[in-house]
């Protein structure tokens, strides 16, 4: 198997802790409604952190992932091409890491909210 690139490694992080968020988020979402204080901002805050995980991020990153396939065709065919793409990556990957700190950000905002809210339903 080949490894993969440095910025694929970068970018699969930022998927995979927004998907753990998201999970947080929705076992938030779910106590509440089992503490019957879910309403339509709790479905609101959990819709929001689905679509970071499910359509912002995936949109944001579709140029990367197109770089992605690129080089791994490249790196069985034409090595000095695929550290080419790595360099684009590279380049692309920086470009795009602001915005996808701040929709991680804005899950964590979530999450803190969400919980504030699960600690006063159990009061």
């Amino acid at each position: 198997m080949i490894d993969r690139p440095g910025p694929l490694g970068q970018l699969d992080g930022y998927f995979a802790a927004a998907r753990i968020a998201h999970e947080y988020v929705a076992d938030l979402h779910r106590e509440l409604v089992e503490l019957d204080a879910a309403g339509e901002h709790t479905r609101k805050l959990l819709r929001e952190s689905a679509a970071v995980v499910f359509e912002r991020m995936p949109a944001l990153a579709s140029r990367l992932r197109g770089l992605e396939r690129e080089w791994a065709e490249q790196e069985l065919l034409d090595p000095p091409a695929a550290e080419r793409t790595v360099e684009r990556l590279e380049v692309e990957l920086g470009e795009l890491a602001p915005a996808l700190v701040a929709l991680r950000a804005r899950q964590n905002q979530i999450a803190a909210e969400l919980l504030d809210l699960v600690s006063r339903a159990r009061q």
